[in-house]
């Protein structure tokens, strides 16, 4: 069964990006969402409490799926960095959970904000990673 110029059919190279595509975008929607709580001089709600953990349970899936194709042998051009990015990229949003939920003001809706778009900006950097040429 032919599969396009990736060829083999257990090859799953895109997961990563795609997946990590997604995760961008929910990173950015929940940084709006609650960057419009703060404008609004509000606190977080239950819902964007709710996303805040799908975003992070998706950051903690495609860190095990990315170190599993590590170990399998895929190669990057910096695994060391990615590794550091891998681990520290899932810690960012539970800060922001905390301090949003002890902070019951516009605050904690800021604290959420400011660590969405963290999330974003480390998964971009480890979708960077994961795609940049080795050699």
């Amino acid at each position: 069964m032919p599969r396009g110029p990736r060829g083999v059919v257990g090859d799953d190279r895109p997961v990563i990006p795609v997946f990590g595509y997604v995760i961008l975008a929910a990173g950015l929607l929940l940084a709006v969402w609650t960057g419009i709580q703060a404008a609004r001089r509000r606190p977080t709600t239950d819902a964007q409490m709710v996303g805040a953990i799908v975003v992070e349970v998706a950051l903690l899936v495609q860190v095990v799926i990315a170190l599993v194709q590590i170990v399998g042998g895929h190669q990057l051009s910096e695994p060391v960095t990615f590794v550091a990015y891998s681990i520290g990229v899932p810690l960012a949003l539970p800060l922001g959970f905390y301090l949003a939920r002890e902070e019951r003001t516009r605050w904690g809706s800021l604290c959420l904000c400011f660590t969405a778009v963290v999330v974003a900006v480390m998964v971009l950097r480890l979708l960077q990673l994961w795609q940049a040429p080795v050699g």
